[in-house]
């Protein structure tokens, strides 16, 4: 019978859902000529031949969402990603990204349908298997016949197999090969979507682990949220590519300005120091990307705690700063990646229009969100690659509401036979005990989100500034209701298959009106 993580069931769904209704809305919109002096590369025909003329399906929704498009940097010398990033995939977002700035790739279905494992015949025999299932315990209930430990814990499954067909129906099964996105037109908007994702945060993380316990932990599972390098960095755009009211006051120049830098071991995706104590000057040219100022960086600092106040306080992790991240000098490969960005700010009006994230009018310049456009391997478990910001109120209730039922589900076991009295009380708790867990965290996520001071405290105790007495507080509690947890859905599953050591007679009776119908 399929299983399957929760988390990652209806995340998939709801990113081809919402992919393809941005698809369809969007459109495919044309870049304008206002970079093309600053790259004379630009291909127009190139970027035609990549121009999506077939129709965009649910199909090719899931397949984009899961990983199917990938960027593959060609090695012609100029470098302008780290070693190591010859390939890049893209998430939901960065497709979306994609289809605004119309890049869409011309894929049809058939040809995504070919690289998956399973046709809609090989669905369907899995979906009545698992129906006959259900009509078969249902059928022993009416006519009185016990349902076995191992049933129970099947029908637990077979309901979630039910909801996840029902949403993965068009999903291709396993492709192995993403398609590889090449060209011209792909190094401006890969740099961009590289240094607006968290994968371009540069880390030390023998400097982690000798902080505090907690980012020790999460450090050795590089478990920890890095600064993506366009949250420190500045646009200086020329005045006559935007005409929105937030650029008013902008002067088109193209002088230069000499920026006091960190130290020479500062890394190009690094967050600018609050306090250095060596000092380089380095003219850059005022228009484009360049590193921002103290005054912006502190209230893109501030920004970001209202955003962080959205995700749920038991999945947080503790965020790297300044203090925390690794030094070294700015690179020629770093400059270069700036300036293909500043490209595809120029170039593409979509780019301006929908990820602009705010503007700084002391300083003249512009900041631009930081999302998750590219990583390495598409996450399973929701994250900020989701097309729609889903507050940590709406995913933790959901998942805590799936734990509750699952809890639920084997507490209708209750009166079952078992082999002992002690096997029999062990199934109890457990089952009470996951469908509390499932209750408690929903609570515990609502009041989180809900009062401000639980969250910071959460929040102060992840980056492992709470005291002693703090720590105890809460990192006793989640630490044996995580271990708990685990071992109580672990007995589940054991007993289930051990209690068949043991069972009623009428356990291997059948009700007479199902042998007439033909099964599997």
């Amino acid at each position: 019978m399929p299983t399957f993580h929760k988390s990652g069931q209806w995340a998939p769904y709801t990113r081809g859902w919402l992919l393809s209704t941005l698809v369809e809305k969007g459109g495919q919109r044309k870049g304008t000529s206002i970079g093309k002096e600053l790259y004379d590369a630009w291909d127009e025909s190139d970027v035609a031949a990549q121009k999506s003329s077939q129709e965009w399906t649910m199909t090719h929704s899931f397949f984009a969402s899961t990983g199917g498009f990938a960027f593959e940097v060609a090695d012609d010398g100029t470098q302008f990603l780290p070693s190591g990033c010859k390939r890049l995939t893209l998430t939901a977002r960065g497709v979306a990204l994609l289809a605004s700035c119309g890049n869409l790739p011309n894929v049809s279905k058939a040809e995504i349908t070919d690289k998956s494992k399973a046709n809609n015949v090989a669905k369907a025999l899995v979906i009545i298997q698992a129906s006959w299932m259900l009509v078969q315990v249902i059928g022993r209930l009416v006519a009185a016949l016990p349902v076995t430990l191992l049933e129970v814990n099947t029908i637990a499954h077979v309901m979630c197999a039910f909801l996840m067909y029902a949403m993965w129906w068009d999903k291709p099964l396993a492709p192995k090969q993403p398609i590889m996105l090449k060209g011209d037109w792909v190094k401006p908007l890969c740099a961009y979507m590289y240094m607006s994702s968290e994968m371009s945060g540069e880390v030390d993380e023998a400097s982690i682990k000798s902080q505090t316990a907690v980012k020790t932990l999460f450090a050795s599972m590089r478990l920890y949220s890095k600064v993506p390098e366009m949250e420190i960095l500045s646009f200086h755009p020329t005045a006559q590519i935007f005409t929105t009211s937030a650029v008013d006051g902008f002067s088109d120049t193209s002088s230069e300005t000499v920026l006091s830098l960190g130290s020479p071991h500062e890394p190009c995706g690094a967050e600018a120091p609050d306090h250095a104590d060596e000092r380089v000057e380095w003219p850059l040219p005022v228009q484009g990307l360049i590193p921002a100022t103290k005054t912006c960086l502190t209230e893109l600092r501030a920004k970001r705690l209202v955003k962080a106040a959205s995700t749920a306080f038991f999945e947080r992790r503790p965020r790297v700063k300044g203090n925390d991240l690794a030094r070294s000098s700015i690179s020629d490969t770093c400059v270069k990646r700036w300036e293909l960005a500043s490209i595809a700010i120029e170039t593409y009006p979509a780019i301006r229009e929908h990820h602009l994230f705010y503007s700084h009018h002391k300083d003249r310049c512009l900041h631009f969100k930081s999302e998750e456009f590219l990583v390495r391997r598409v996450r399973n478990w929701p994250s900020d690659d989701l097309l729609r910001d889903v507050g940590g109120l709406v995913v933790g209730m959901v998942l805590w509401l799936a734990c509750l039922t699952y809890g639920a589900v084997h507490l209708s076991a209750w009166n079952d036979h078992f082999p002992t009295v002690v096997e029999q009380w062990i199934w109890r708790s457990s089952s009470l005990y996951i469908g509390f867990c499932g209750g408690l965290w929903i609570v515990l996520n609502y009041f989180a989100q809900s009062f401000g001071p639980l969250n910071a405290f959460w929040e102060k105790w992840m980056d492992g500034g709470g005291r002693w007495w703090q720590n105890l507080l809460i990192g006793v509690p989640v630490i044996v209701c995580g271990v708990s947890l685990v071992l109580a859905r672990a007995f589940i599953v054991v007993e289930a298959f051990i209690s068949i050591r043991e069972l009623p007679a009428a356990a291997y009776d059948t009700p007479t009106w199902t042998q007439v119908f033909p099964h599997f």
